[in-house]
This record gives structure tokens, C-alpha cells and sequence, in this order.
């Protein structure tokens, strides 16, 4: 039992967190909520990962979105895409 509660415990305290931020800085230049998903490919180029999935507006819509997954100067960011536009950036710990 003790062994359990420590492995949780371990577990929970290594638990990576996200935030959210307001624009990201490429080589050359940087891209923010809003800015299309071209712009973001010619800031970023390929992304390492992506994935698909369904997020829900204020009023329960559902929407269609991919999420890229980038490394810059060593910091993770997603970069979450609806409609063709940069939706959110989300940094990594």
C-alpha cells in the first residue's frame, strides 16, 4: 500500500502543465492566434507531430482542429489550428 501511494505521488509531482501564450518566435520571424496556417509553416516549416481532434466553441459547436507540436530553441509548443487559423499556442514545462 505504501508503495502505491508513493508511485501516485511520484506520478502526480512529474505531471507536465501547458500554458497558454500569446504569440512564438521562429528564426525569422513569429506567429500568433489569428495568423494563418501558411504563415505558420513558413515560420516553423514541418511540424515534429500533429494530431486531430474536435474542440467545442462558448456555445457547444463542435469544430475540427489539428494540433502541431514544435520545439524552438528547446521549449515545446503546440500550435492548435481551426478553420485554417492559429487558434492557440500553448507552452510546455
Amino acid at each position: 500500500m505504501k508503495k502505491l501511494l508513493l508511485t501516485i505521488a511520484l506520478m502526480v509531482s512529474s505531471v507536465a502543465f501547458a500554458v497558454e501564450v500569446g504569440s512564438v518566435r521562429g528564426s525569422t520571424s513569429y506567429v500568433k492566434p489569428g495568423f494563418s496556417l501558411g504563415q505558420m509553416y513558413d515560420v516553423f516549416g514541418e511540424p515534429e507531430s500533429s494530431y486531430h481532434h474536435v474542440i467545442h466553441d462558448r456555445k457547444g459547436w463542435p469544430h475540427k482542429a489539428t494540433s502541431y507540436r514544435y520545439t524552438v530553441n528547446g521549449q515545446n509548443y503546440t500550435i492548435t489550428v481551426v478553420d485554417g487559423q492559429i487558434y492557440k499556442i500553448e507552452w510546455e514545462r
